[in-house]
């Protein structure tokens, strides 16, 4: 099995389908590419206009479009979070058990190894989701 590090194709793949205009097929494709080339356990459940991903320890539930992006609404029996994420690929990846996109990762080693941090586990603040530029 490939590292989730060192696949280019897949990774270009995903990246072009940032491309295209959110849309939860779109996520779903990704999100299949990555299990497939990748065995990663991941199911979707679909309810109407939305779709729910679990994989072991996480799930992102209620995945929708909104605008250009996808929103995801979390909820735990104490508090409920809404997010909203600007990147197909990125949204797979994290689906997928991965704290970000490769190159987010090569770009989050190369700020860490600036910074002085060492180690393989990096700060959280290094794997916040990008947004979109707005265009205009």
């Amino acid at each position: 099995m490939a590292h989730w590090l060192s696949v280019p194709e897949l990774e270009a793949m995903l990246q072009d389908m940032n491309a295209r205009s959110a849309d939860l097929e779109v996520l779903c494709a990704a999100v299949d590419a990555i299990v497939a080339g990748l065995d990663r356990p991941v199911k979707k459940v679909r309810s109407g206009r939305m779709v729910t991903f679990e994989a072991p320890g996480l799930a992102f539930y209620n995945v929708s479009v909104r605008q250009d992006g996808y929103r995801v609404l979390y909820q735990h029996e104490a508090a409920q979070l809404d997010l909203t994420y600007g990147y197909t690929d990125d949204l797979a990846w994290r689906i997928c058990g991965y704290p970000c996109s490769p190159a987010q990762m090569r770009q989050a080693r190369q700020q860490a190894e600036r910074e002085g941090i060492a180690g393989k586990k990096l700060p959280p603040r290094f794997f916040r989701p990008p947004r979109r530029q707005e265009q205009g």
